[in-house]
C-alpha cells in the first residue's frame, strides 16, 4: 500500500469528507474516490462507509488507522532528517590541501575568513598534488590548495589566490646573516641545504641551487615546520616561500637572495561538475586579493 493510501485513510478518520481530504492533499475529489475505491480491491474488505452524507471507517479501517498513522509520521521524521542532513552537506566543503599551501592558509587569518562564511563545516586532509587533483576529478574533494594549476581545464577549474616571494631562510645567528649580493652568492657554495619535497617548490629552488653552485643536500623533508625546526637546529639552510614562514626567534630570514628564484603562486582549484561547486566557488572569493 502505498503513503497516499495511508495519508487517504488517517484524513478520512480526520475530515469524514472526500473533498476536504483531497483538498488537504492537493488533489481532485474523483482521484481520491479511486484511490479509496482500489485499497478496497486491494485489500478484499470494505474500509469505508457512508453515512448521513459523511465518510467514516468500518471496523477493518480503524484497524488499519494506527499503522497509517505511525507510517506517515515515521516518512515525514524522515523526510525532515533527510532535509537536515541535505541542508548540512550543502554546507559541508572537503578541502585537501598540499603541505605548503596548508602552512599559507593558516598564516595571516585565511582559514578563519573560510571558517567566518555563515554555517559552514570544513573538513581538511593534507596530500601531493597528484592525489589532490585525483581526488578532485573523482569528486572526492571539493576544493584543492597547491602549488600548481590543474591541469583538466575542461573539468578542474583553477584561481591564482596569491604571490608569495621565495627566501633564504638561516639560523639567526648565522655566519651569512647580513652578506647581500656577491658576498652572499660567494658564501652560499660552502653550506648545506634542506629541501622541500613539494614538486612546485622544488620546481623553483632546484634550478636556483643550481646556479648558485650549491650541491650539498642534507635532507628533503615533506613539512614546512619540520624544515623550520631543522634549520633552527643548524642542519643546513633552506629556500622557502615567504607565506608559510610564521615568526620565529631562531631564524634569520634573508630577504635579498642572490638571483632570486621565481615567486611561489598558490593556486586554487575544483571540479566544475561534481561535489560543492557553489560553495567551493564562494570560498575562492573570498580568499581572492
Amino acid at each position: 500500500m502505498s503513503l497516499l493510501k495511508l495519508k487517504i485513510i488517517e484524513l478520512v478518520d480526520r475530515y469524514k469528507q472526500v473533498t476536504a481530504v483531497a483538498e488537504a492533499l492537493g488533489m481532485k475529489q474523483p482521484t481520491i474516490s479511486f484511490h479509496m475505491k482500489r485499497m478496497e480491491s486491494d485489500w478484499g474488505i470494505k474500509l469505508f462507509e457512508a453515512r448521513s452524507g459523511r465518510i467514516y471507517l468500518t471496523s477493518a479501517g480503524k484497524l488499519l488507522l494506527p499503522y497509517a498513522r505511525r507510517i506517515v509520521a515515521l516518512h515525514a521524521e524522515a523526510e525532515a532528517a533527510i532535509g537536515e542532513l541535505r541542508d548540512h552537506e550543502r554546507k559541508l566543503l572537503r578541502i585537501g590541501c598540499t603541505d605548503s599551501a596548508a602552512a599559507s592558509l593558516s598564516r595571516e587569518g585565511r582559514l578563519a575568513r573560510i571558517g567566518r562564511l555563515p554555517g559552514i563545516r570544513m573538513t581538511i586532509v593534507r596530500e601531493d598534488e597528484d592525489e589532490l587533483f585525483r581526488r578532485l576529478e573523482s569528486g572526492a574533494l571539493d576544493l584543492a590548495f597547491c602549488g600548481r594549476r590543474a591541469f583538466d581545464p575542461e573539468r578542474l577549474r583553477s584561481s591564482e589566490l596569491y604571490v608569495s616571494p621565495m627566501m633564504l631562510l638561516l639560523p639567526r645567528n648565522h655566519p651569512l646573516k647580513g652578506l647581500q649580493g656577491s658576498d652572499l652568492a660567494e658564501q652560499l657554495p660552502r653550506y648545506p641545504f634542506l629541501e622541500h619535497a613539494e614538486p612546485s617548490l622544488n620546481k623553483l629552488v632546484s634550478p636556483w641551487l643550481a646556479r648558485t653552485g650549491v650541491s650539498r643536500i642534507n635532507g628533503t623533508f615533506d613539512s614546512v615546520e619540520l624544515i623550520v625546526q631543522a634549520v633552527s637546529a643548524g642542519l643546513g639552510l633552506a629556500v622557502l616561500p615567504e607565506c608559510v614562514l610564521g615568526e620565529s626567534a631562531q631564524l634569520a630570514i634573508a630577504a635579498n637572495m642572490p638571483d632570486r628564484p621565481n615567486d611561489w603562486v598558490l593556486y586554487a582549484s575544483w571540479n566544475a561538475h561534481e561535489g560543492n561547486v557553489g560553495l567551493a566557488e564562494q570560498v575562492v572569493r573570498t580568499l581572492a586579493p
